[in-house]
């Protein structure tokens, strides 16, 4: 077979596997003064990348969660959208029975905290445009994987994920459900999950080292009625049985903030509000009380 038939079959190849003109639909799913659900259906484009910015844009302090269900789209666009959710350290999440499929799933490893109930998919990127030359080829299929590696690592996900993606063929696609798919994509960001661990530790005011036994200690309390998990989770968190608990944190309404500094925090930039010094103060006046015998006047000595 000739050189120029072997590019005209590629360049077939590539067009015949093109992406739907149609953009998915991006839309506020649920919202509350403390958080923002948004939900993305639908084959993804720029103008999806643009109508994400548009809603979280005034976000402030809320938490952000984003619900995929897309058989994927423009890979460019995706990865616009991946970096928009990281920047909000938002939780992404493939509902039950929702698929997110190949750039979707660039979308769904930008999330920090991530739950696959449904079902990833992952297959190598192609080009979706007209019919291109060979030497455009060669020149833009390296150039799109390379983005897309760099990505992933930005990410903080492995070279495994990467490597699945790439060596799996267009018109294939490797499927991972709620039971697999960890092993390519953890559940929490380890990135996320220093940052976390090291302000958890400074409020329950212990090392990073003993806060993470700790939090390992409370997942035993799964096994208890939904209606005590918390309970005994805060109570290992602070080194007390669950008595004392309750005893010590009935009385840290002292410490709660008035309606005008609820506002100061709520009007930061989601991340910004752990080391703002009424948030310092306030951990200050609750670890004085956990830590033993607490005083009517906490709030007042601390301030």
């Amino acid at each position: 077979m000739s050189v120029g038939r072997t590019a005209w079959i590629f360049s077939v190849a590539f067009c015949l596997i093109s992406t739907s003109t149609v953009h998915a639909d991006v839309f506020v799913r649920e919202q509350t003064d403390s958080s923002l659900m948004v939900a993305v259906s639908g084959t993804i484009t720029e103008q999806d990348s643009t109508a994400l910015e548009n809603l979280i844009r005034g976000l402030g302090n809320r938490s952000l969660s984003v619900w995929l269900d897309s058989p994927g789209g423009d890979v460019f666009a995706a990865i616009r959208m991946g970096r928009s959710i990281r920047k909000y350290e938002a939780l992404t999440v493939i509902p039950v029975p929702s698929k997110c499929y190949s750039s979707c799933a660039l979308i769904f490893i930008a999330g920090v905290r991530r739950h696959n109930l449904g079902k990833l998919g992952l297959h190598r990127p192609y080009l979706a445009s007209t019919p291109q030359s060979r030497q455009t080829i060669e020149k833009q299929v390296p150039r799109m994987l390379q983005l897309v590696k760099q990505y992933v690592a930005e990410m903080g996900i492995t070279d495994n994920f990467y490597y699945q993606m790439v060596n799996t063929e267009p018109s294939k696609m490797a499927i991972y459900r709620t039971d697999d798919y960890a092993n390519l994509v953890p559940a929490t960001d380890p990135v996320f999950q220093e940052i976390q661990i090291a302000y958890d530790a400074r409020r329950y005011g212990v090392t990073a080292l003993e806060m993470r036994q700790r939090e390992q200690d409370a997942e035993t309390c799964f096994r208890r009625p939904s209606s005590e998990i918390l309970t005994c989770q805060w109570a290992i968190n602070w080194g007390l049985s669950e008595r004392v608990y309750r005893e010590r944190s009935a009385k840290t309404t002292a410490c709660e903030l008035g309606d005008e500094d609820s506002r100061v925090l709520l009007a930061l930039p989601r991340g910004q509000h752990h080391d703002h010094p009424l948030v310092l103060k306030h951990e200050a006046c609750v670890r004085k009380i956990m830590a033993g015998p607490a005083k009517s006047d906490d709030w007042e000595d601390i301030k």
